[in-house]
């Protein structure tokens, strides 16, 4: 009985926390909100196991009794496996950031254009390490090492509030460098959608402050609109698009004002948050070959080894994770550096992409 009042004093204060976290423009209590969440899956989820595993103990025990409390072990060792992987992933999973290298076969990509080297970042969601400023040191240094011609940032550099970037911030993510460009555009939590503004004009505000901040680290930030990346005399078209996003998420992208005076340029990279857009729409332009995206987060849990490739993202999003081809377009779908909901990364490391394109005739 007491176990029981105590689970439900936990879920309504949490419950509590959410609604007064909405109304609060503190991001520390953002912050004991999402650790709350993890404390309560640390706790609940490795119980739930072992309760499962006693029910089907009982259950096996009567009809085959040689195997006695065979399934209570195994129930006791995952539950332990679960609860040691909650505490390796906001420990140090979620700082453990991998670089992956894809090479992408294009056939429409300008001769001149053949191994431009793209680093695409995503998610960074700042305030959630505003105790960690070594982390993002670490990624500057990790991308300025690919020497890269151009930077993409695809949405998501604030959980909600534009003054969750620090000055520091702004001057450390101004150390990136590329030779050709860096360019971000806005993803479903740069607008503020998910706390309460005391009027549109604060809201807007918030929105403009972080437009600001973002040009000022150097990013050309594109909001339905597109610009020319020009190399040895040719030149590729950028065209990056506000969110677009299905229901419950808010969508503000315009993909038509984005590609308009360009639908007919030979070659557009597309940048775009949420990669359920590149299937809505984004194939329908013929000279779209490469959408970058993220937002899914490849759910901050899953397994990316051993020749497996799976995580619950997949029961959501149709690409969720990695490189996906459609003819001859490709969409690459970034899991991000940073984190929402629960501050953990189990098996999803944080990710840097370096994209090298590479052209060819097949």
């Amino acid at each position: 009985m007491l176990h029981w009042i105590g689970t439900a004093f936990f879920l309504v204060g949490i419950f509590t926390l959410f609604l007064f976290v909405r109304a609060s423009h503190n991001e520390d209590q953002l912050q004991l909100f999402m650790w709350f969440n993890w404390l309560l899956l640390l706790i609940y989820i490795p119980k739930l196991i072992f309760a499962v595993f006693l029910l089907l103990n009982k259950g096996i025990r009567k009809l085959l009794p040689f195997m006695r409390n065979t399934f209570a072990y195994l129930g006791m060792v995952f539950a332990v496996v679960v609860f040691v992987g909650f505490m390796y992933g906001a420990m140090r999973g979620r700082f453990e950031v991998v670089t992956t290298r894809v090479d992408i076969p294009l056939a429409a990509l300008p001769k001149t254009f053949e191994g431009l080297k793209i680093v695409q970042v995503s998610d960074f969601h700042v305030g959630n390490f505003g105790n960690a400023p070594l982390f993002w040191k670490n990624v500057v240094n990790k991308i300025n090492a690919e020497k890269p011609d151009v930077i993409v940032m695809t949405g998501d550099m604030m959980n909600n509030f534009a003054n969750e970037i620090t000055p520091d911030d702004i001057a450390l993510f101004g150390q990136l460098h590329a030779t050709c460009g860096k360019f971000s555009i806005l993803g479903n939590h740069d607008y503020g959608d998910y706390t309460r503004w005391s009027s549109p004009a604060a809201k807007r505000a918030n929105l403009d402050s972080l437009e600001q901040r973002e040009r000022r680290m150097g990013f050309r930030l594109l909001l339905d609109e597109h610009v020319f990346v020009v190399r040895n005399g040719d030149s590729i078209a950028v065209a990056g698009v506000q969110n677009w996003s299905k229901p419950p998420f808010h969508c503000y992208g315009n993909l038509s004002k984005a590609m308009y005076g360009i639908g007919q340029f030979p070659f557009v990279m597309l940048l775009t948050h949420d990669p359920n857009h590149w299937m809505a729409q984004a194939v329908n332009y013929p000279t779209i070959f490469l959408t970058l995206s993220g937002h899914t987060h490849a759910m901050q849990l899953g397994i990316n080894r051993f020749g497996l490739h799976w995580s619950p993202a997949e029961w959501v999003f149709k690409q969720w994770d990695g490189l996906y081809r459609y003819q001859t377009k490709y969409l690459y779908v970034n899991r991000g550096l940073g984190y929402v909901g629960v501050p953990i990364r189990i098996g999803m490391s944080p990710e840097i992409s370096v994209l090298t394109l590479r052209r060819t005739s097949k």
